[in-house]
């Protein structure tokens, strides 16, 4: 089950496959539990000075602290994993995940409500194709319903509290313009004829770029309405990106590849010295450091554009799997995985060792 929780999430541990959501977990509220900071949690992001992380079977915790000390969130609708989490301001936020969930928060993710699910984003997929798709279009959306809710969302990513786009599984592609009130299907915008998974979204502006597997990579220079498929040296699946400054994106994933393109994606260059494993989560800090986590619980750092390009792994005691993390305000690193959270003070350079303050808490 661990194997499988964080094989399916936001960060694609090498899988077997998908595990279709039962519906009672759809339906059914979070768990509650004893120290909630000590489950696996696949996805850390900021709202305001709050931290916000999100797992399995539904849990979400919080802390006010900067990373110190960690609570459950007060209510949760659904009992699915929680694959992704990403909030606009201290207040609103949104969260998806497994069985096709989507929820959000208006009080800075104390509170939840389901937006939709695989069911009825099947629905309304099925509903855009009956009137306007192809027959290839409509027997994949008929597919959608017959299959069931069986198919996780993977990651979001929110312009403003209306504007937002999530992505998962199979091409799984849907947007909203009225703050998730209403939700349409995106997926006959993708170059994307095979249905590969899309593993990760970020956005420069209006400028849009969505990763996935077998080199798959997307941009949309108009906010979502059109995109093109780009051309990559790499046909290893993406398992995350960054736009740590203004044209400039990085892409990681399989065999720690990383490869960064200084024009929206146009050109790419290999970026070295990362260990030959999946990294599977990143994050960019307030210098524009860029630091990923590997399935093998490692942690690798970048600082901004070093001439030589080298990533170095940061040196400290072995950590469980991870999948994601973030940098604090007060320049530690919140990471999250197969263990809980962590709270790792960073060194000044990549490349020496760094202390962990606390360990899991």
């Amino acid at each position: 089950m661990l194997a499988l929780g964080l094989g399916a999430a936001a960060t694609a541990f090498v899988h077997p496959g998908w595990a279709a959501a039962p519906y009672p977990a759809l339906d059914r509220p979070a768990l509650t539990v004893r120290e909630p900071q000590r489950s696996v949690l696949l996805a850390v992001t900021q709202a305001g000075s709050r931290l916000v992380a999100v797992g399995e079977r539904g849990i979400v915790v919080l802390s006010d602290d900067q990373g110190e000390r960690w609570r459950q969130a007060a209510a949760v609708p659904a009992s699915v994993t929680l694959t992704a989490v990403r909030f606009v301001d201290a207040a609103h936020g949104w969260a998806v995940g497994h069985g096709g969930v989507i929820l959000h928060s208006t009080d800075g993710g104390e509170h939840w409500e389901r937006q939709a699910d695989g069911r009825s984003l099947a629905q309304t997929g099925l509903r855009e194709a009956s009137a306007n798709g192809t027959p290839a279009q409509l027997r994949a959306a008929q597919q959608l319903v017959d299959d069931g809710p069986d198919k996780p969302l993977l990651d979001l990513h929110f312009f403003d509290r209306e504007h937002g786009m999530v992505v998962g599984a199979a091409n799984l592609c849907f947007e909203t313009r009225d703050g998730g009130r209403t939700w349409v299907s995106a997926a006959q915008r993708m170059d994307n004829p095979r249905a590969m998974h899309l593993y990760a979204v970020r956005a420069d502006g209006d400028t849009l770029h969505i990763a996935g597997e077998q080199g798959l990579l997307l941009r949309s220079r108009d906010a979502g309405r059109t995109f093109e498929r780009l051309k990559t040296p790499y046909d290893g699946s993406w398992f995350t990106l960054e736009v740590p400054r203004p044209g400039v994106v990085v892409a990681a994933g399989l065999r720690g590849n990383v490869f960064v393109s200084s024009d929206h994606g146009g050109h790419w260059a290999p970026l070295i010295g990362a260990p030959a494993v999946s990294i599977v989560g990143s994050t960019v800090s307030v210098d524009r450091s860029l630091f990923f986590v590997t399935q093998s619980g490692q942690v690798l750092a970048l600082h901004p554009f070093t001439q030589d390009r080298t990533v170095r792994v940061l040196e400290g005691p072995p950590l469980a799997p991870l999948a994601g993390l973030l940098t604090t305000r007060d320049g530690a690193l919140i990471t999250v995985g197969a263990a809980g959270v962590a709270r790792i003070a960073t060194p000044a350079r990549a490349g020496t060792a760094w202390l962990p303050t606390g360990a899991v808490r």
